[in-house]
């Protein structure tokens, strides 16, 4: 066959292959490090010196929270081998529901520091313990449920009898056409949450006594009063 008569291949020539180009540092994406961290509880109105007197590490306690990790960093915080220039102080915070843990935290580190350096005991701990609150919010239509009229708590504690009057009543409530107009206040709160105080537990942990936290919340501590103490 003459090659000027010969079929032509329709498809396109390949592409050369692609060049990978190598991932350097900077095309790694830059981890933000979060900015939310556990601070003083505002409502305890704690002198603002506290903070650049004393070097105050706080950590929040949940339900989920595992123990011996915040009971090791409350050690590494205490420990005379991370003293510096400012004295150390520990603070755990937990709202009402966890404060049996945090209790339970804050003893197996008052033991350990008790155990001193060594294990040979002699070490000494101070306690400080303040109860403040934090606002929490909760939306309106939650409460309304559980106090309306036909809510989850209806049925509870009825007689026999009193079944059948309040199913006669229902049936002539469901009969009315009209709508029930809203009361001022209620007018006003419609659409808002509940806002409620609820209750934090605060316990401060140190080496060495707090003055400032001690007039105001009084003192724990397993360093056993001197004559000079006792006179005070």
């Amino acid at each position: 066959m003459p090659a000027h008569l010969a079929t032509r291949d329709p498809r396109p020539p390949p592409s050369p292959p692609a060049t990978k180009r190598k991932r350097t540092d900077s095309d790694s994406p830059v981890p933000v490090p979060s900015s939310k961290k556990p601070c003083l509880d505002v409502s305890l109105r704690l002198p603002s010196s506290l903070e650049t007197k004393y070097d105050i590490q706080v950590q929040s306690v949940l339900s989920s929270s595992k123990m011996q990790q915040r009971v090791s960093a409350v050690l590494r915080h205490l420990s005379p081998a991370a003293d510096g220039v400012k004295t150390r102080l520990s603070v755990l915070r937990a709202r009402a529901p966890d404060a049996g843990k945090l209790v339970s935290i804050a003893e197996i580190a008052k033991r350990e520091l008790a155990v001193g350096e060594g294990g040979g005991g002699g070490g000494r701990w101070y306690q400080y313990v303040a109860l403040g609150e934090e606002k929490q919010e909760r939306a309106r239509d939650e409460v309304v449920e559980e106090t309306v009229l036909g809510g989850p708590n209806k049925a509870r504690g009825r007689s026999s009898r009193g079944d059948k009057v309040e199913e006669e009543e229902e049936e002539e409530e469901e009969d009315d056409d009209f709508e029930v107009m809203k009361t001022p206040l209620e007018r006003a709160i419609e659409g808002k949450p509940l806002v409620r105080a609820v209750p934090v537990l605060n316990l401060f942990l140190a080496r060495v006594s707090v003055e400032e936290l001690k007039k105001r919340y009084g003192e724990q501590t397993n360093d056993p009063p001197t004559s000079e103490n006792k006179r005070k």
